[in-house]
């Protein structure tokens, strides 16, 4: 199933982000930054594409749950609150 449009433009602006976050992780690293600093943004961009991961998990899941039309409001609720527990 093909996933909507919304989820599709936030996917590629976090992809936007990640992708300047490795540019300026190359720069630090061509401009022998400070180790620390270096661990931080490395640490950050690891973090971002987990979420970007886990996102992209969500909206799979919610997908293939919410096409099928037997499936009532409250067990989204409930998947979506699992969801955000692996998120954690």
């Amino acid at each position: 199933m093909k996933v909507a449009t919304k989820q599709c433009t936030q996917n590629i602006q976090h992809l936007n982000r990640i992708q300047g976050q490795i540019e300026t992780l190359k720069k630090y690293i061509e401009d022998n930054k400070c180790c620390g600093e270096i661990a931080q943004l490395s640490t950050s961009i690891a973090k971002s594409f987990d979420t970007l991961r886990a996102n992209t998990l969500k909206n799979f899941i919610l997908n293939e749950f919410s096409s099928d039309k037997k499936v009532s409001v409250t067990k989204i609720k409930k998947l979506k609150n699992i969801i955000n527990l692996y998120k954690k």
